[in-house]
């Protein structure tokens, strides 16, 4: 096994997420750092590629949240660019963002992280596959920037099906549906997203939603929505915003009813919305079906909870990814079925210092921004300007129970968060670990 020099820093994964943290931690004057990206070119998710094997973006995949909201503070993107960019577009923005910056020189390429130990003096030994073969990395600290679009979620009755089937995970484009009958499950994002672009291809597309889900329009009186209700982010507004948030999507929406969906209950963010304004006009238009979730599957037979069968050539499962990644096995839980993670800030474990979680929030609006303030007070720490509270675990605690109210109890919600609010909550964070070890530092 080849042994790689060892380093201060060992960052998993060269996406969005991944970029910014090499960033922060050189703006805070932490240069031993090496960042392992398995893929042969950065940008993640957002690099698209044809392989059904490869995860990426879809072909027709666009950002949900807006131009606004999607760029880093310190790097805006082109004023040419559309209110909510593509994902080419959103790849050119991060090449960018990762060449003015010089950051490619703190990047492997092709080089995945198979498996990580914490040996006994902290010290991590990272275990890596690549074109040189099996090598091994030490390093003091590890941040996992490799996201939560690892391990696909498809549900036990998926095996009854005897007709073609794909996870969203391996969907790219809509060409190779045309004359099937498809069935997509899901009522997320991609799920939407996918079932609106197959139908302009083939007439045969239904969309099977377990539960009521809150699906709203990107626009709101002919702007992007989220700039709408950024007006009403204040906590102290928490409610008149709810209000706000209920009442704008009666209005853009009207009765879920009438699209044949489920009405949603309760605050409009207990759930994790659909921005998504192409699947109300292909449903009202008669492209995509609406059905209830799936009771039983027999050969090519789908039954649904209302009593309602049809049959498919293909179901696609939109139906989301496990928490978690391989390699952290034997490190962490396993939070693959969690409603909840014991992370502070959703990113540091409170008995395992020196390991951060860096983009592992699924918020209503962009990862990598949140990712930004998230690197930075990640930076802060490994620089010594920041110490991490005594109380964490009780925080952890005191955040969760407080998630556990406003959130379905679900493993798609086990990491949301709130935009503005978790925005405020890093901030203040940030803070207030810079005069702990203010005042730490004046002890010594």
């Amino acid at each position: 096994m080849n042994r790689l020099d060892h380093v201060r820093v060992c960052i998993v994964g060269a996406g969005p997420t991944g970029l910014t943290t090499i960033k922060n931690l050189v703006a805070a004057g932490v240069t031993d750092i090496i960042c392992h990206e398995m893929q042969g070119e950065t940008g993640g998710i957002w690099a698209f590629s044809e392989d059904p094997d490869r995860a990426s973006v879809y072909d027709s995949a666009h950002t949900i949240s807006s131009k606004r909201y999607s760029q880093f503070p310190d790097f805006p993107m082109p004023d040419c660019y559309p209110d909510y960019p593509s994902n080419r577009q959103i790849l050119d923005y991060m090449r960018s963002y990762e060449a003015h910056f010089g950051l490619s020189r703190y990047i492997r390429l092709n080089s995945r992280v198979s498996g990580v130990k914490r040996r006994s003096d902290g010290v991590w030994e990272i275990s890596l596959e690549t074109a040189d073969g099996t090598c091994l990395q030490t390093a003091n600290y590890l941040i996992v920037c490799s996201g939560h679009h690892r391990d696909p979620s498809v549900p036990d009755i998926a095996a009854d099906f005897t007709g073609e089937q794909l996870h969203a995970g391996r969907y790219k484009k809509a060409e190779g549906f045309a004359g099937k009958k498809v069935l997509v499950v899901g009522g997320g994002n991609s799920a939407c997203d996918i079932a609106a672009a197959v139908s302009r291809v083939t007439d045969g597309v239904e969309l099977s939603i377990r539960s009521p889900q809150v699906i709203v329009p990107k626009l709101f009186g002919g702007r992007p929505i989220d700039r709408q209700f950024a007006k009403l982010s204040k906590p102290s507004l928490r409610w008149v915003r709810d209000l706000g948030l209920r009442f704008g999507v009666s209005l853009l929406v009207g009765r879920y009813a009438d699209y044949g969906l489920q009405q949603p209950r309760g605050r409009v963010l207990s759930h994790h919305p659909t921005l998504n304004t192409d699947i109300l006009d292909r449903i009202r238009h008669g492209k995509v079906t609406p059905r209830r979730g799936i009771s039983g599957i027999e050969g090519r037979t789908v039954k649904f909870d209302d009593g309602a069968s049809a049959e498919f050539d293909v179901i696609i499962w939109a139906t989301g990814y496990r928490l978690g990644a391989p390699f952290l096995e034997g490190v962490c839980p396993d939070w693959s079925e969690a409603a909840q993670v014991p992370l502070y800030l959703k990113m540091m474990m409170a008995d395992l210092p020196k390991l951060f979680f860096v983009g592992l929030i699924q918020p209503v609006g962009c990862i990598w921004v949140l990712a930004d303030l998230q690197a930075k007070l990640a930076a802060a720490e490994i620089s010594g300007a920041w110490k991490r509270p005594d109380n964490m675990a009780a925080l952890i605690e005191r955040d969760n129970r407080r998630d556990a109210r406003r959130y379905k109890a679900s493993p798609r919600h086990a990491v949301q968060v709130e935009v503005h609010e978790y925005t405020e909550q890093l901030k203040a964070a940030l803070r207030a670990g810079r005069v702990r070890a203010g005042a730490g530092a004046a002890r010594q």
